[in-house]
């Protein structure tokens, strides 16, 4: 285990079903424990290297952070910059996962055409997403250009397109849309899900978020939104979409709409008609908070100056949101119908995968 640490998801099974879940984390403060007293410039090196990854997601937001509590505003070009960076880091991180990680999911191997799309994903220009990076990255992920997929508006069209398989991932989300229907079934039930991050106009909300990240020394690990843990991520950002919409409607779980909302994120960028969302606040007595929306939800910096020297730094990462004790894992879990044990790791993968951890999982069940 590393400077990253790991979660660790416990199960506890009991007459065929979930009976406990227990969620923790190794993951060391580094805010805390390296950043604190040290200079801007000393952060502004350090933190680049100290996430392996979304590293340009982290290096964005603290800047922008130390730059507001320093009083200085935020310049266009520097915004311009940070979004254009985010942007092409979430490119990178979506086609990785799509091209290279779900064909194992089904045992498949990656082909030539996803290996070199993927890789081509590392070498995009930022602020210039689109073009004949993003032309391959579409044609291996959906077989057709970006604006073609999104063109799909219904769930009749995205059926189609998930039976024709033309794709690993539509091969891989066909699959999950069969399991899901298959534990509707079964279930009888949806799942408890953990409600969904605001995505929109953070400006007008960040302020609170802020107010209670300071407050309670334990925010950073286990973040909540009014009291009330929350989910973060691609899926939050498309709430309003109509399609994902009527896809968590029809669905068991949130998983299938998860993996969808992602793939949707990767077409707008990819198109060039979204980006990233960034911002920053000054807050009083020298401090601030910046956001970023990156490839897996919500990353927050907030930072006190004393001078040019740091005396509070805070990190609240979008794997805390959705890795809360209470939120939305430990809900999705909670109750649900297995068969034996492997059948309970089984489906806690698939919706730990769906959540999208910045680090190592693993999942131990216990047959009781």
């Amino acid at each position: 285990m590393g400077l990253e640490g790991e979660l660790r998801v416990g199960l506890r099974v009991s007459r065929g079903r979930i009976a406990s879940v227990r969620i923790t984390s190794t993951r060391p403060d580094v805010a805390r424990s390296l950043l604190q007293g040290r200079t801007r410039a000393e952060v502004a090196a350090a933190v680049p290297l100290l996430f392996s990854i979304c590293g340009r997601s982290q290096a964005a937001v603290s800047e922008l952070a130390c730059a507001a509590a320093a009083g200085e505003a935020s310049r266009a070009d520097a915004l311009a910059h940070c979004r254009a960076s985010v942007a092409a880091e979430t490119v990178r991180e979506i086609a990785w996962r799509t091209l290279l990680d779900w064909p194992k999911e089904l045992g498949e191997q990656p082909t030539d055409q996803a290996i070199a799309a993927a890789r081509g994903s590392l070498a995009i220009r930022v602020g210039a997403p689109a073009g004949q990076g993003g032309d391959a990255i579409a044609a291996a992920a959906f077989g057709v250009a970006a604006a073609d997929w999104l063109a799909m508006r219904s769930l009749a069209e995205l059926d189609h397109w998930l039976d024709a398989g033309q794709t690993a991932a539509a091969r891989f989300i066909r699959k999950l849309r069969d399991d899901d229907s298959a534990d509707v079934s079964a279930r009888g039930r949806m799942a408890t899900s953990a409600p969904l991050l605001a995505s929109l106009d953070h400006a007008a909300w960040i302020a609170e978020l802020s107010a209670a990240c300071e407050a309670d020394p334990g925010f950073s690990s286990h973040p909540t939104w009014r009291g009330e843990p929350a989910e973060t991520g691609a899926l939050a950002r498309l709430q309003s979409d109509g399609l994902i919409v009527e896809l968590v409607r029809r669905s068991a779980s949130r998983v299938p709409a998860r993996f969808v909302a992602r793939l949707r994120e990767l077409a707008w960028l990819l198109t060039g008609r979204a980006t990233a969302t960034v911002g920053a606040q000054d807050m009083p007595r020298g401090g601030a908070i910046a956001w970023v929306e990156n490839a897996r939800g919500l990353l927050i910096h907030q930072v006190r100056l004393d001078g040019n020297h740091i005396v509070d730094y805070r990190i609240v990462a979008p794997t805390e949101w959705n890795f809360h004790p209470r939120g939305a894992l430990a809900l999705a879990l909670a109750n649900t119908p297995v068969s034996d044990t492997e059948d309970a790791r089984r489906r806690s993968l698939r919706l730990v995968h769906s959540l999208d951890p910045c680090v190592a999982c693993r999942v131990e069940v216990d047959d009781a």
